[in-house]
């Protein structure tokens, strides 16, 4: 079932776009060594923890957090439901009894390579629980007074690492489940736990949104083949035939100004394409947020894409996709509430 990792890839996107993924970078004096690191004992509460680790030794921070104390409130937070969903949430199924063990190493990781180094600096974060919960109205942003470059990339090509390990997992026992309902269920708390680790990064790209341009820029595309053009071309409308009105068209030329500034040395063309379904979740959303069926606003490396499928509709260029690609011919985009709708 191939469709598994794209649906964890899906599901990061989503959070990228507001918080950011990580870009290695030579770390500063702002690293420490483990063997100056100070001893941290774990609280028993934390869900990153292991019940199978209460009485082993503690963990040692190997290097301290250069992080304002309210900056780490929300990386605390973040990472500890990303730990509750791997951990007790996944383990309360038996039929993901082998993917909560193999998620194991994954929570230890984040315990001694984010939280630790952390409790470091903030030692009373780890007794008590960071005020930082769902459901909050606002969403803090962070500056470069608020957290060293240093530990802005550690923390961000830790949590990188650490998505992609778990998504890794999860992608692997996926493929093989015997049915699509049954893979989506062993994926979701997955796919949230790592979209809350992508927020707990978002402090990071805050500050240095240098950092967040560079994942886009590393990052590797997906293969253009001979199937994923027939695909294209299969739901584009015959070009020329798609208009937007003048406030979709103000719409989609901000949004691809934001993803080229984000990614500079990118090539990307924008996309308006029919989905089946549609969610959304911020940093103080506790669920996702399901808007259903309806349009959706995107972008493509132009390697992605066979040359012919790409319009221009007031000077940008744009590929529009459909389920019925006749549907839209002769059709204008339109948007109301900042949602896209289609008129004659």
């Amino acid at each position: 079932m191939g469709w598994s990792q794209s649906r964890i890839l899906a599901a990061l996107a989503i959070a990228w776009m507001t918080s950011a993924a990580a870009a290695a970078s030579p770390l500063t004096p702002d690293h420490e060594t483990a063997a100056q690191g100070r001893v941290v004992a774990t609280s028993p509460a934390d869900p990153c923890r292991l019940s199978s680790e209460k009485d082993a030794a503690p963990v040692v921070a190997s290097w301290r957090a250069r992080i304002d104390r309210r900056a780490a409130i929300p990386v605390v937070a973040h990472v500890r439901r990303a730990c509750r969903m791997m951990g007790e949430d996944l383990g309360k199924d038996a039929g993901f009894a082998e993917l909560a063990r193999q998620l194991k190493p994954v929570l230890a990781d984040l315990r001694s390579n984010i939280l630790s180094p952390i409790y470091r600096s903030h030692p009373d974060l780890e007794a008590a629980p960071p005020a930082d919960k769902p459901g909050a109205k606002r969403v803090y942003h962070a500056t470069r007074r608020d957290i060293r470059r240093a530990t802005a990339v550690r923390l961000s090509s830790e949590l990188e690492r650490i998505q992609q390990l778990a998504s890794r997992l999860a992608s692997a026992h996926a493929d093989h489940a015997a049915t699509r309902e049954a893979a989506l269920s062993m994926l979701q708390p997955v796919i949230d736990a790592v979209t809350e680790l992508s927020f707990a990064s978002r402090v990071a790209y805050d500050a240095y949104p240098d950092l967040f341009a560079k994942l886009f820029e590393d990052a590797p595309s997906q293969p253009r083949t001979d199937d994923s053009d027939a695909s294209f071309r299969k739901s584009a409308p015959p070009k020329g035939s798609v208009k937007l009105s003048a406030a979709a068209l103000k719409l989609v030329k901000a949004f691809i100004r934001q993803a080229r500034s984000l990614a500079p040395r990118g090539d990307q063309v924008a996309s308006i394409s029919r989905v089946k379904d549609q969610q959304h979740k911020g940093p103080n959303d506790a669920a996702w947020i399901n808007d259903g069926a309806g349009w959706a606003l995107g972008a493509y490396s132009r390697t992605q894409l066979p040359p012919d499928v790409i319009d221009k509709v007031g000077g940008v260029e744009i590929v529009f996709s459909a389920e019925d690609a006749a549907s839209l011919a002769g059709k204008t985009l339109d948007i109301k509430d900042r949602k896209f709708f289609v008129r004659d």
